[in-house]
Parts: C-alpha cells; sequence; structure tokens
C-alpha cells in the first residue's frame, strides 16, 4: 500500500503546478480595452461595468481611455482587496485538493502527457467578467465571488490547454492561429470543454460542474436537436464504443465541419 502511495505521489510531482496570483492590472486593462472593441463581448462588459463604455464615448484617444479603464479598474481592487486575497487564498487551497486528480484524470482522457516544459499553470484573480486564456504561456483569469464557479472555471480553461496539445499531435497540419475565436477549431473547443467536464465521470465528480458552455448555445440547434446534445452524443458514443481519443476527434471535427454554419456562435 505504501508503495502504491509513493507511486502515485511520484506521479503527481510529474503534473505540472497551479499557481493563483492576483492579476496584473496593466494587463487587465490591456484585455478591457481590447474585449470593449469587440462586438462578441462588448455586451457583456456592457451588463457589468457600463461605465466602461461611457469612459470609450467620452475620451479623445486610445492612451486617455487606457487611463480611465485603468483608474476604474483600480477602483474596484482598493474597494474590493480584502475579497479578493481571500479568494486566492481559498483557491489555492481548494484546488489543491482536487487539481492533481483533476489533471492526471484529463491526462490519461486525453490520451498525451502534460508538456515537460510546462511545469506551472497561473490563475490570475480578476474583475474581468470574461476568463480568457493564454494557451502559449498555460495563464487563464477568473473571477473572485463564488469559489465553486472559480473551479469551474479553472477546470475549463485548464482543459483548453490539453486539449490544444493533443489536437495539434492529431492535426498538425491545422494553424495554431485557428486555435482562437472566430475560428472553427476554437469554436468546437468551446462545445466540447463543458461536454467534457460534464459527461467523463471522474472529471465530474471531481470538478462538479453546473454549465454547458456560453448561454449563446442554448439557442442553436443542428436539425431538432441542440448544438449541446448533438456533440454530447457524438462524443458520449465514441468513448463508449471504446475509441481512443485522436478517433474521438476526428470524429467530432468531422461533424464540426459539416454543421460550421449552424455552430456559427
Amino acid at each position: 500500500m505504501e508503495k502504491i502511495k509513493k507511486e502515485a505521489d511520484s506521479d503527481f510531482e510529474k503534473l505540472p503546478k497551479t499557481t493563483f496570483e492576483q492579476v496584473d492590472i496593466d494587463r487587465e486593462t490591456d484585455l478591457i480595452f481590447r474585449f470593449m472593441e469587440k462586438d462578441r463581448w462588448a455586451s457583456v462588459f456592457d451588463k457589468k461595468y457600463p461605465e466602461l463604455r461611457k469612459i470609450q464615448k467620452e475620451s479623445k484617444d486610445k492612451e486617455e481611455c487606457r487611463k480611465k479603464y485603468k483608474e476604474f479598474l483600480e477602483g474596484i481592487h482598493v474597494r474590493d482587496e480584502k475579497v479578493m486575497l481571500s479568494a486566492q487564498e481559498q483557491m489555492q487551497s481548494e484546488w489543491g485538493k482536487i487539481g492533481p486528480a483533476f489533471l492526471a484524470e484529463l491526462s490519461q482522457h486525453f490520451e498525451t502527457d502534460w508538456p515537460e516544459n510546462r511545469r506551472e499553470m497561473v490563475g490570475s484573480i480578476s474583475v474581468l467578467p470574461v476568463h480568457p486564456r493564454f494557451l502559449d504561456e498555460y495563464s487563464f483569469c477568473l473571477g473572485y465571488k463564488d469559489i465553486a464557479d472559480m473551479i469551474e472555471t479553472s477546470a475549463h480553461e485548464i482543459l483548453h490547454f490539453l486539449w490544444f496539445k493533443k489536437w495539434k499531435e492529431v492535426f498538425p497540419k491545422i494553424e495554431r492561429k485557428e486555435y482562437e475565436s472566430p475560428h472553427l477549431v476554437w469554436r468546437l473547443s468551446e462545445i466540447m470543454d463543458p461536454i467534457i467536464l460534464q459527461c467523463q465521470p471522474a472529471i465530474r465528480d471531481l470538478i462538479k460542474p453546473k454549465k454547458w458552455g456560453y448561454a449563446s448555445f442554448e439557442n442553436i440547434n443542428i436539425g431538432d436537436v441542440s448544438m449541446t446534445d448533438y456533440f454530447k452524443e457524438i462524443y458520449v458514443q465514441s468513448v463508449s464504443s471504446g475509441d481512443n481519443f485522436e478517433t474521438t476527434l476526428k470524429k467530432l471535427w468531422q461533424e464540426a465541419q459539416i454543421h460550421e454554419k449552424e455552430i456559427n456562435f
């Protein structure tokens, strides 16, 4: 029993560590600026922080706009400093209880190892109402007001990292730029991420997810079936039949290409 435990501990030591920290406010400012210029995300920011639109309209140039965005963010950080620091501490503790097992399960499910040159992942506690991930850095943003939601967000973003590692192994000719919005490869990853969290039993038990993807997914159908249910069925059938994950990915990608117009969210 002791030998088995030591082997398990050794396996976990090979996994990348996940660290939570406070977001760099200059980077947060840059992200706000970029999101506010994109139609896809601007409505989310308008709802959460309507003050930002006023700043954008009244600023005489980009430099002034960035400066005022940063001042706005600094005000929130000062106001919520204790809550944000507490969330960071809680998240580090809670993720430490399940994170290694989640990473191990994900590696086993995707049938690929975590890259040896990526020994750390970083989750940045942020006031952003959306949670961008940075594939080349293995970093992501998350909120600070709901620990269960923060765990699900972290699992969602971390899943993307290994998904795209596996994706590159299976589809080496697809360009890196396709991994980002609004490309079809990115859209499929966003569809499948919550499906995997919800439908892979060991992962579901660890993360206890509540979401099935973007709210807009509820309004997208493929024929008479919701988009999420359509791809969920393909995934579940493939896994249940004993397909390796490469085959599952190929099946999902084929269907995504067939239904590209329908899933243009």
